[in-house]
């Protein structure tokens, strides 16, 4: 093996620097050399200012690599770079940590294959800050989940392999409606609380460690936020809303009407029509804050 096929072994690349696609990349430079692209020039920057090597194209990452990550806004976003890469560096393995539908996992893995590149859907359960102990669902060939694996032990504690092309997204799709849905009646608990003249503050501080059922990590994370009127993003309700849509849609192509997850996209919606869509997730509060003349702020 050449040195330079030996430096393309064990390069990856990562293709999308935001939210999470920058802590992959950092993540994955303490075992590996790591090359990375963002057609947005502001986020390659952010990544430069960072000291990570960033690619002067897509054809340029995918020839210096042999596993390339994804983390995109779109399945349209995924398909046109995958479209780039895989037949210009035939043999990558692709990982794409984006959240797109299963159909659309299957159809790109589809075009990658007949360029004679692997793609498998590996989205993330967790948070950006929790780069590390994250849980990695993989769909694809169970063949490749010992490599798959390897390459993403530096940003994940668990890779579970959950079945053929499409099955992890179907998973990511489901928690995130889940997701939504949580977000959504935070929303409305704290409004509900702040019309019935309880401070919304005290509602949150005493549920938050009181062992209740209802306390999910997501409330944890984004109760106290919401009280106290800090809504800069983490997770945007731009992107709430475009993975709550990607559950409906999947619902209905089976023949399933999601009541409780349509009424989360909608209101998810109207957030984004007020102006509120590069909010942070819970700033679904600020919508009903106006819409219903009150503020649901801790006293």
């Amino acid at each position: 093996m050449t040195e330079a096929a030996g430096a393309r072994t064990r390069t990856v690349g990562v293709v999308g620097l935001g939210a999470m696609g920058l802590p992959i990349a950092n993540a994955l430079t303490t075992r590996r050399p790591v090359l990375v692209y963002d057609a947005v020039p502001a986020a390659s920057s952010r990544a430069a200012a960072v000291g990570l090597p960033v690619a002067g194209s897509l054809t340029e990452l995918a020839q210096s690599c042999n596993t390339v990550l994804l983390s995109l806004p779109s399945a349209a976003a995924v398909e046109e770079v995958v479209a780039e890469i895989a037949p210009n560096a035939p043999g990558l393995l692709i990982l794409d940590t984006s959240t797109i539908g299963p159909e659309d996992s299957r159809r790109i893995g589809a075009l990658a294959l007949a360029d004679g590149s692997t793609y498998l859907d590996t989205p993330i359960l967790g948070r950006p800050d929790m780069v590390g102990s994250w849980t990695i669902p993989v769909g694809g060939p169970v063949a490749a989940h010992a490599a798959v694996a390897d390459v993403l032990a530096p940003i994940a504690q668990r890779v579970v392999h959950v079945g053929d092309l499409g099955a992890a997204a179907t998973l990511k799709v489901a928690n995130n409606l889940m997701f939504s849905v949580i977000n959504a009646v935070t929303a409305e608990a704290l409004l509900l609380a702040q019309a019935a003249g309880l401070d919304p503050g005290v509602f949150v501080d005493t549920v938050m460690d009181s062992g209740a059922a209802t306390v999910s990590g997501l409330f944890r994370s984004i109760a106290p936020r919401a009280v106290d009127g800090e809504f800069a993003p983490t997770f945007s309700i731009e992107l709430v809303r475009k993975d709550n849509d990607l559950a409906v849609q999947l619902a209905t192509s089976l023949g399933l009407e999601l009541a409780v997850g349509s009424a989360a996209r909608d209101l998810h919606d109207r957030a984004v029509l007020a102006g509120h869509g590069a909010e942070d997730s819970v700033a679904v509060l600020r919508l009903l804050e106006e819409e219903y003349g009150q503020e649901a702020r801790r006293h």
